[in-house]
């Protein structure tokens, strides 16, 4: 009587761990990036309901945005003088983030994230 295999071999074993470990170190390499951009949506999203924000001058806007993101410890979009613009609207001020993020996953292989988030303050 033929015995049917049932299972994975260990070398098979060793292959998909193997995959399962490189998939991990990617994902704990861009992971932190993903953090940064929640952080940088949620200072966006706080300054949209603060009450002043409806009166603020779009340097002013960009200066406090800016001191948030550092209380937060996000600096490397500050070098990034484009990545916040403005478009004025009739009744609100759009204020828009445009940003990548690249980091070095293992060896010669880097990735590249590009985040983008507006948010509408209203002119009353």
């Amino acid at each position: 009587m033929i015995k049917k295999q049932r299972g994975l071999t260990a070398i098979s074993w060793a292959i998909i761990i193997a995959i399962v470990a490189i998939e991990g170190v990617a994902a704990l390499r861009i992971i932190p990036s993903y953090m940064d951009f929640v952080s940088v949506k949620q200072v966006m999203d706080k300054l949209a309901k603060d009450p002043e924000s409806k009166t603020m001058s779009s340097k002013r806007l960009t200066t406090t945005f800016y001191q948030r993101l550092t209380v937060s410890g996000i600096r490397y979009i500050q070098k990034d003088k484009n990545a916040l613009s403005f478009v004025k609207g009739s009744d609100a001020l759009t204020m828009k983030i445009h940003y990548e993020s690249r980091g070095r996953i293992y060896g010669n292989l880097d990735f590249l994230a590009t985040f983008d988030h507006e948010i509408k303050i209203p002119r009353h």
